[in-house]
């Protein structure tokens, strides 16, 4: 009796694991493992290595964000008219108040310490560049959503951030930061609003994440990816109103793009963790500048 008990026990135990294995294996086939520290948000399942993250790619990387950082002049909403256009390819860092912009461009930087973050959230400014020699120009802009500022410095914000845009041609990329705990808020879809109206190139960064585990950071990439295509459904047309001479409104209906950049980003500063790989993914927009300037050149020379 005991026997075939035991007999029972062992076909109960190995029917439970083959059923387990199985059971992973189509989940896998459904949602791929989404704890890295980038994904492909167009091919979840895609395993091949991207062309940027090639070993050459990762020591250029390297080597462009370790360069020599250039003095720039500092801004805020009362100077922001001055700020000249760079010729260097930018890269503009936004994100709520104490998202973790500050710590996040000390890390790219090979962890120099650059960009100071305020000890009250909310309360800093300014507008500051970073460039590293002719690369790449790194824009520090100030954060956002902090409900606890006045007015005053809520349309101070408007007014740089506006004015910025506007001006900076040579802009490449957006990093929208989002913090792994509280993932987008309404400020946060406001500046895809307006980046998106300005068909400004964005890719969102999820930060902070060694607050995280494993299988909680991979539940969150499903919410995160969840709330991308749930707006990308609601972003077809903006409808922009002006008035004529006549004072007749009319509205004009332009279609803009989706322009999300397919990898999203996982990282945090503090563990290193996705860092290396956001570098090299960012240092193509530098190397693409770069070849296309030597091929002006060269079209000169000829």
């Amino acid at each position: 009796m005991h026997v075939y008990i035991n007999v029972l026990v062992c076909i109960y135990v190995y029917m439970y694991i083959y059923l387990c294995a199985r059971l992973y294996e189509y989940m896998s086939t459904v949602t791929p493992y989404l704890a890295k520290p980038f994904l492909n948000i167009n091919f979840l399942n895609a395993e091949e290595r991207p062309f940027w993250l090639s070993d050459k790619n990762v020591e250029k990387g390297h080597l462009i964000f370790s360069s020599k950082i250039i003095a720039y002049p500092v801004y805020v909403a009362q100077t922001i008219h001055k700020y000249n256009p760079s010729n260097i390819p930018q890269i503009a860092i936004f994100g709520r108040s104490n998202v973790g912009k500050s710590s996040l461009i000390n890390a790219l930087l090979n962890y120099r310490d650059v960009a100071q973050a305020s000890k009250t959230p909310g309360r800093t400014r300014h507008l500051f560049v970073f460039n590293l020699m002719s690369y790449l120009s790194i824009v520090d802009l100030p954060g956002y959503g902090y409900a606890q500022v006045s007015k005053e410095l809520r349309n101070n914000w408007s007014i740089l951030i506006e004015e910025y845009l506007n001006k900076a041609k040579n802009l490449k990329r957006a990093l929208c930061l989002i913090e792994c705990t509280e993932l987008f808020t309404p400020h946060d879809f406001v500046l895809l609003d307006m980046l998106i109206t300005k068909r400004i190139p964005f890719q969102i960064i999820i930060t902070k994440i060694d607050k995280l585990k494993a299988h909680e950071l991979h539940n969150i990439m499903i919410k995160v990816l969840s709330i991308i295509e749930n707006y990308k459904k609601k972003v077809k047309v903006f409808n922009e109103s002006s008035s004529n001479k006549k004072g007749t409104t009319h509205i004009k209906k332009e279609t803009y793009e989706f322009n999300i950049n397919e990898y999203l980003f996982n990282v945090s500063s503090l563990k290193h963790f996705g860092i290396q790989e956001l570098r090299a993914n960012l240092s193509i927009i530098a190397m693409d500048s770069l070849n296309e300037r030597n091929r002006r050149n060269n079209e000169v020379m000829k």
